[in-house]
């Protein structure tokens, strides 16, 4: 028979009932504070995520930009990515004798920085030659004096190129002609033609294949967004 009250007063709760409800109370504060708990844990994971603008490129994962090991510039100089923060980057690996895709693509890379403008100055280019042995110092800056003047050669022994192309995911392979008399000096070389970006801060961030590059206008809006970006938050890209 259930308890009822003669006096018509809401009759006291059990011990266990009161003991009940506070455990229930208990249980629902844990819940929500692991609630959100989770939800910070998505928030940042987002954040780390998505370390900077969509683009057009094959987005790559922003991780540091490899080093150019052993590599020096067309004044025997290395090259430090600290000294470009705050600058896109677009690296480019190709040779002097390729007869098309590489002077073909710096051509279109300095048409990009011309429709920056004055702009186009806050965005370096770097080409590292594939070829070392045919690609001196002075045959490498007279062959970008002539394409885009402000691209930065860079050029190493034989294993220091192999290992910075390994390092940027560039596939290479000298090339004879078996028709031609052997000739050490007389080969071209098959080569991944892409162009890779690295923001402001070091990270990688697109590779854009040959066909993208002829996109019209793909590469210069990822440039325009980037620069944009980098402007107005000062971080991230």
């Amino acid at each position: 028979m259930p308890w009822a009250s003669t006096s018509g007063e809401a009759p006291a709760p059990l011990a266990h009932d009161a003991a009940a409800a506070g455990s229930w109370r208990a249980s629902a504060a844990r819940a929500a504070l692991a609630c959100l708990l989770l939800a910070g844990l998505f928030w940042g994971f987002s954040r780390v995520g998505d370390s900077g603008p969509k683009l057009h490129g094959h987005a790559l994962s922003p991780r540091p930009a490899p080093v150019f090991a052993g590599l020096l510039d067309t004044q025997g100089k290395p090259y430090a990515w600290k000294a470009q923060r705050g600058h896109p980057v677009l690296v480019f690996f190709g040779y002097t004798h390729c007869p098309d895709v590489c002077p073909l693509t710096l051509v279109r890379l300095a048409h990009v920085l011309d429709q920056l403008g004055a702009r186009g100055r806050d965005v370096h280019v770097v080409f590292v030659t594939l070829d070392p042995m045919r690609d001196t110092p002075p045959v490498l800056r007279a062959y970008l004096d002539a394409l885009l003047p402000a691209a930065r050669g860079l050029r190493g022994d034989a294993g220091s190129t192999a290992r910075a192309a390994a390092q940027w995911g560039v596939r290479w392979r000298r090339v004879s002609d078996p028709g031609q008399p052997a000739d050490p000096a007389d080969y071209w070389i098959d080569h991944t033609a892409a162009v890779t970006l690295v923001g402001p801060h070091g990270r990688l961030r697109a590779r854009y294949g040959y066909a993208q590059l002829a996109a019209h206008g793909l590469l210069l809006q990822d440039l325009r967004t980037m620069l944009r970006h980098a402007g107005a938050s000062g971080a991230g890209a």
